[in-house]
Parts: structure tokens; C-alpha cells; sequence
């Protein structure tokens, strides 16, 4: 599986289920494991949280991905994809954002 499936299955996890300290944290331990992802800084997410992100260029599709994380629980808060290229034939320009999601934890 690479990194950016990783990223799809846990975008479905948190779908479907609230992840317990234990479970967060071994998906943290997973995700400090991926190929490619990579800190990226504080960020505010669109809930207004101080969070820590984590970045994934998927080059093959065009789109950043940002896994917004909170750094003391290691719970996931978000996960956005924005559009890298524009695509006139899609109507999408570079920096547009293509899907976000947000859990409370």
C-alpha cells in the first residue's frame, strides 16, 4: 500500500469509527512510517484548532495532500487534498481544494 492509499483508508476509518487513545496512537506510529509524508508546520484547521500537518505530494494525481494531527494526542483532525495543476479540461486551478475532512476528538 502506498502512501497515498494509506491516507484514503484512514480518510475511511475515521468515517466509521472514533479512535480510543490506543488506536490513535498506533495509527500515528503508521503514518511516522510513510513514505513521503512529511511536516509541514503549524496549521489552523477549518474547525480553528492549532495543529501540527503533514504533507504528501502524490505527483501521479496532481494533489497535496495535508494530514492535519494533533501533536499531544496523535489523534488525526483533518485531511484536506488540494488540486497542484491546473486541469482546464476539470475546470480546477492549482491550489483549489478538491476535499476536506473533519473529525472531532
Amino acid at each position: 500500500m502506498d502512501t497515498s492509499q494509506l491516507l484514503d483508508v484512514v480518510d475511511e476509518l475515521l468515517d466509521h469509527w472514533t479512535l480510543g487513545a490506543r488506536e490513535s496512537a498506533a495509527l500515528a506510529r503508521v503514518l511516522a512510517d510513510a513514505k513521503g509524508l512529511r511536516p509541514a508546520g503549524a496549521v489552523t484547521d477549518r474547525l480553528g484548532r492549532q495543529r501540527q500537518a503533514y504533507v504528501y505530494e502524490d505527483k501521479a494525481h496532481s494533489v497535496r495532500r495535508m494530514l492535519i494531527l494533533d501533536p499531544a494526542t496523535g489523534a488525526v483532525l483533518g485531511l484536506e487534498d488540494t488540486v497542484t495543476k491546473d486541469d482546464p479540461e476539470y475546470g480546477v486551478k492549482a491550489g483549489d481544494v478538491m476535499s476536506y475532512s473533519a473529525w472531532m476528538r
